[in-house]
């Protein structure tokens, strides 16, 4: 049996003491395994890979560019055989399928496993855990840790290069209805992080996406005018019967009313030509709004809302 040895830093925190190092990514992939409910329902606690997210990993490292810092943390099992060289800083295993178990990182050691490309990959290992300890450690690294807001991360791409065509419209429609004190949205939208009463950028790409086909022809300048014209005449018609303008900033009743815009331009295209302005919103949506109850523009489900604004704008026409 093959064995093999590294440089590493003991360290210590609370009641563990674990070793730090790194370690070639064929030799992680050769001797470690997970432990899943689904095959070990007895002891097993950690989740089924997803073979899409791990395709994933390893096409970003097979790009060249691709660099994945974090740590993966492994328990060293007994048939690993693990000594600690004190007097140089090493520690030495055996190479075998289950010498350790992954803690957290399964995604990634399976990511570069499949990868062409061989990298060295920063390790943690923990000796000497019990199957209690390890489970205890896991609930603790995946209670503890928290990923990047979503929100964050799509304010930054554009600064990372990351953004595709929709994104970059979406986010350019975005800041302009942001830094317009004339929009409807103005003082409404959150960029970077969820806030109690404000659009988040998430919630906004999402509303678009359902609407992207018959916008993406339009540069952002003219789908923020044509949006804010149709948002201004939704928002006074709530007022106008009796509703609270705050309605529009809840984010499933705004899916909903963002989606339903395709029904309202093309009601007044049918009847005024491509003229989106308030006014001629406000004469296709009165009869809408006059007929509806502001209360059930609330809810839970955005397609239920939209389902309800369709069936009255239907109902609503005549000869």
């Amino acid at each position: 049996m093959a064995r093999e040895s590294y440089a590493a830093v003991l360290l210590t925190q609370g009641e563990h003491r674990f070793y730090q190092l790194a370690m070639p990514s064929d030799v992680l992939g050769a001797c470690t395994f997970v432990s899943t409910r689904d095959d070990n329902p007895e002891d097993g606690f950690q989740r089924l890979l997803n073979q899409q997210r791990a395709k994933e990993i390893s096409s970003y490292i097979d790009t060249g560019h691709g660099t994945i810092p974090t740590s993966v943390i492994l328990s060293a099992q007994e048939t690993c055989n693990l000594e600690y060289d004190s007097r140089n800083k090493t520690v030495s295993f055996d190479i075998a399928p289950r010498s350790f178990l992954i803690l957290d990182g399964q995604h990634r050691v399976y990511g570069f496993r499949m990868a062409e490309t061989r990298v060295r990959v920063p390790v943690i290992i923990y000796a000497g855990l019990s199957r209690r300890d390890e489970s205890r450690l896991f609930i603790d690294i995946n209670s503890k840790q928290r990923g990047v807001p979503s929100e964050l991360l799509l304010d930054i791409k554009k600064q990372a290069e990351y953004e595709n065509t929709e994104e970059q419209l979406f986010r350019e429609v975005f800041d302009s209805l942001n830094n317009d004190p004339s929009s409807p949205l103005f003082g409404l939208l959150s960029p970077a992080k969820r806030a109690k009463g404000k659009i988040s950028r998430v919630t906004f790409n999402a509303a678009l996406k359902s609407i992207y086909p018959a916008i993406s022809a339009r540069d952002p300048q003219e789908i923020h005018e044509i949006l804010s014209e149709y948002l201004a005449s939704v928002r006074d018609q709530i007022l106008r019967n009796g509703g609270d303008s705050e309605i529009i900033v809840n984010s499933v009743t705004f899916r909903a009313l963002v989606s339903f815009f395709i029904h309202a331009a093309r009601r007044v295209k049918d009847r005024f030509g491509p003229d989106y302005t308030v006014e001629n919103f406000d004469l296709v949506l009165s009869p809408l709004f006059d007929s509806i109850r502001i209360s059930n523009l609330t809810g839970t489900s955005q397609s239920k809302i939209l389902e309800y604004l369709e069936k009255h704008f239907r109902g609503e026409f005549q000869l």
